[in-house]
């Protein structure tokens, strides 16, 4: 009686029998699974590489790898299963998938993404770039939650209804319209910080010397930056360029 082939016993007698393709090195691209990816995608790039390495053929000679790319909890998973389960690729993929679907880490969900809020002192710009840095890691979320989840977070009060206004239904529109905002954001609070700094010289002057010199040296309490501040600043500043009726000397005459 022919000696029972090396290998695990739930491979069939035909898997051990398999030989390996020449030449064949095996892929060196592959790290061991654990259990904490998606087993069927797992097979599917050690299948591939395998294929690429030059085991083409047969499946069956890409199996009788597969202990070797096995961390030690899956690889002793494999070896007291019963005997003569695994015939074929579909087999493997059968028995594999059912044990480990329970145990690999899914990615998140639209909770996870609601919770990516603008914090106190962040720009637009700031908060956009890390709200898609966060999406990035939770790739099936569908669109519309994730305009809601990001609608939710800002604390920008007008970006807010400028999305209203246009209302994106894709998540490249979203962002277009948060870039574009952001821009003309940055630009307005550029343009009065400077107005703001040339228009308290001549108040400086008012004082007089010895006043000014003395207001010079208290320091004023300085607080965290709010994003309200800059919603609010930039309301005043327009209600301020609104025209206020003609001009006085008219009804003079």
């Amino acid at each position: 009686m022919a000696p029972e082939p090396p290998g695990p016993r739930v491979f069939s007698r035909a898997i051990h029998s398999t030989p390996l393709p020449s030449p064949f090195r095996p892929p060196t691209s592959i790290a061991k699974y654990n259990g904490e990816t998606k087993p069927e995608l797992w097979l599917a790039d050690f299948r591939l590489a395998c294929q690429v390495a030059g085991a083409r053929g047969d499946d069956r000679a890409i199996i009788r790898q597969l202990p070797l790319f096995l961390s030690d909890t899956a690889r002793r998973w494999l070896e007291q299963l019963p005997a003569d389960q695994i015939h074929d690729w579909v087999d493997l993929v059968r028995v594999f998938e059912g044990n480990f679907k329970g145990t690999y880490i899914r990615p998140g969900n639209s909770w996870d993404l609601s919770k990516c809020k603008q914090k106190s002192g962040e720009t637009l710009r700031e908060y956009a770039r890390r709200f898609s840095k966060q999406r990035t890691k939770l790739p099936d979320i569908p669109d519309h939650d994730v305009i809601l989840a990001f609608v939710s977070g800002t604390t920008s009060r007008d970006v807010v209804r400028e999305l209203g206004r246009n209302r994106p239904q894709i998540v490249d529109e979203l962002m277009d319209i948060v870039a574009n905002y952001a821009t003309g954001e940055e630009a307005v609070g550029a343009f009065f910080s400077c107005e703001g700094r040339k228009g308290k010289l001549p108040a400086d002057d008012d004082e007089g010397p010895s006043r000014g010199s003395k207001k010079s040296k208290k320091k004023k309490k300085t607080r965290p930056f709010q994003q309200e501040d800059l919603d609010d600043d930039l309301i005043a500043a327009m209600e301020r360029k609104k025209p206020r009726g003609p001009p006085r000397w008219r009804h003079l005459r």
